[in-house]
């Protein structure tokens, strides 16, 4: 037996004792596999990371003059001096990459809102579905994150493409992290889009000096792109990096998951508790000698439908 003939055997029991599996770590696994196979069925958002990046890169590139420019960096002992037109292809990365992973966690929260709850009906427990949802959206960071540093790389040239990617992966985290919170909280699948296209441009647009020429940023530090933006632009510009500001974009995420967890918790129970209602109503019909009837409820009201007697039967 040749050794791709033994991880294929491998891979295949792995699979079937996965399937056949109960314990938690399975049940895991199969929360997964269910998530990445929706979010690999999202072809409108595997268009929008192929072309849309690109195309507004491009755009961006074209529109926006290359003439000097100072930004604030946290990072740097200094403001830096820095290239207008390449600090805007970052902003417009940045918020490419947020929206659309954004959008991917939100829509697929959604879409899966019924099926989360049969889940949890079934036995999956409620942090188990969150932990799952929450690696989806690591790994679709990842893919994102890593094409969107090559394409920008092509027209920024970044001193540190490592550092670039570790920034867009974080910016990722954070809006995925919010996708998943409104989808599990927002009624409404406009109202959800709405908010996220709200903040991002707020977020991202009001840290580019190119749109906010003030030089002071003390409300900017709340945003939640903050973090990754700094890092981004120390990674393009500079041979310098924080650990700390490139951490705010996980930080955020954690927020955003345990609201996510809340809400996801408070929508599920109460759809068990009105299932308990239905099934548990009892009654008590005592005869009367009069012919007539009378009907007790100890778990609440109940609906009394009554019907003549039909002689012809």
């Amino acid at each position: 037996m040749t050794t791709m003939q033994t991880l294929l055997t491998g891979a295949r029991r792995w699979r079937a004792d996965v399937t056949a599996g109960t314990g938690w770590q399975a049940a895991l696994l199969k929360a997964i596999g269910f998530e990445a196979a929706q979010h690999a069925r999202n072809r409108l958002a595997l268009t929008l990371v192929v072309f849309f990046i690109p195309v507004w890169l491009a755009i961006v590139r074209a529109i926006i003059p290359g003439h000097p420019i100072e930004y604030q960096s946290r990072i740097a002992p200094a403001p830096v001096t820095v290239d207008a037109s390449r600090l805007a292809l970052i902003s417009a990365d940045i918020n490419a990459v947020t929206l659309i992973i954004g959008f991917m966690l939100f829509a697929a929260v959604r879409r899966s809102r019924e099926f989360d709850q049969r889940l949890v009906l079934a036995g999956y427990s409620r942090p188990c579905l969150l932990l799952a949802k929450l690696i989806a959206l690591v790994l679709v960071s990842i893919v994102v994150g890593c094409y969107a540093t090559i394409v920008l790389s092509m027209f920024a040239d970044p001193q540190q493409p490592g550092l670039l990617f570790a920034s867009l992966l974080s910016g990722g985290l954070v809006y995925g992290g919010l996708g998943i919170a409104l989808g599990v909280a927002v009624s409404t699948e406009l109202g959800g889009m709405f908010v996220i296209i709200m903040v991002s441009l707020v977020d991202v647009m009001v840290q580019n000096p190119v749109i906010n020429p003030g030089k002071n940023q003390t409300v900017l530090q709340f945003l939640p792109t903050y973090g990754p933006m700094q890092s981004a632009v120390a990674a393009t510009f500079t041979g310098g990096g924080s650990f700390g500001y490139l951490m705010l974009g996980p930080l955020w995420l954690l927020v955003f998951a345990a609201f996510g967890l809340a809400a996801f918790y408070l929508r599920t129970k109460d759809h068990t508790q009105h299932t308990a209602e239905l099934t548990g109503a009892a009654v008590t019909i005592r005869l009367r000698g009069d012919g007539t009837f009378e009907v007790e409820s100890r778990s609440g009201p109940v609906v009394v439908h009554t019907e003549p007697l039909d002689d012809t039967r």
